[in-house]
């Protein structure tokens, strides 16, 4: 007798029609996390880098600490909820946030174009700004001014690859790390140091800081609270968030604190980086 079943078979009816359910599960997007459902479980959870200071990282206690801790607890405090921090990396975040382990990155997200098109990001809150430093007497207030002067950057870093495009024919000095150009930078050994605006906390500790100011700014990222891709309410809520406390004060506080400045003014659009769902 075969065992080959007609297409009549109500067996091969029930087979068919839980395939195409499983196949038609599997092209939906993830359902969103809503803001009562975050409120119901009373918790929010946020991707943090633990291991990325000033942004996030670990104190002598092994607690969260950081710009983005304080940003992610003024977003539970403003729920409501408590704050359940997820240690993230820069390689795992964004597929941290896409399959629901976390609500939002809180995590030095840079707003980029290619990111945009696998998150969604809110308005800027932060930056993290490519800036020059000098000693207050030296006359250097934009990037030619440096071209017969000795200018120190870490190997590899964004202020070696675009200071040294600008300026091919200016004498770098490249370091191994982040900490000797500072030091080279107090010892005279250089003129000028190329590096981000949160070298400012490191010079405004050191005996000789307050001979040194930043001189310019040569790039800028911005970055964004980042939720899921089509989440239309928690995005919502996120620019609110980041309106309200712009407004306030105490996103400004929080960059005074953990990066040494004030925040600039933000723009209102990025190309290619869009701040809302459309």
């Amino acid at each position: 007798m075969s065992t080959k079943l007609r297409s009549s078979s109500p067996l091969r009816r029930v087979i068919l029609v839980g395939t195409l359910a499983v196949c038609a599960w599997a092209v939906l997007p993830a359902h969103a996390q809503s803001l009562n459902a975050i409120k119901a479980r009373g918790t929010l959870i946020v991707g943090v880098q633990g291991d990325f200071p000033p942004w996030g990282f670990k104190n002598a206690s092994f607690e969260h600490v950081g710009y983005d801790i304080d940003v992610a607890q003024l977003m539970a405090q403003d729920l409501g909820v408590k704050l359940s921090l997820v240690d993230v990396s820069a390689a795992n975040r964004i597929a941290f946030l896409q399959t629901g382990k976390v609500d939002f990155l809180a995590a030095a997200v840079g707003m980029y174009p290619d990111r945009a098109k696998a998150i969604q990001f809110s308005k800027p809150y932060a930056t993290l700004d490519g800036v020059v430093y000098g000693r207050k007497a030296d006359a250097v207030r934009e990037i030619g001014d440096l071209a017969k002067r000795k200018v120190g950057v870490a190997r590899g870093s964004a202020a070696d690859v675009a200071l040294s495009k600008a300026l091919p024919d200016t004498s770098m000095m490249r370091f191994e790390d982040d900490a000797a150009p500072v030091q080279a930078l107090f010892s005279g050994q250089i003129d000028a140091l190329g590096s981000t605006n949160l070298i400012a906390m490191v010079l405004s500790k050191h005996p000789s800081g307050a001979q040194f100011e930043q001189k310019f700014v040569f790039t800028r990222q911005y970055n964004g609270l980042a939720s899921k891709l089509g989440d239309r309410e928690l995005n919502a809520w996120a620019n609110a968030f980041v309106d309200r406390h712009m407004a306030s004060g105490k996103l400004n506080a929080i960059s005074v604190k953990w990066a040494g400045s004030a925040l600039p003014a933000m723009p209102a659009e990025l190309a290619g980086v869009p701040f809302a769902v459309p």
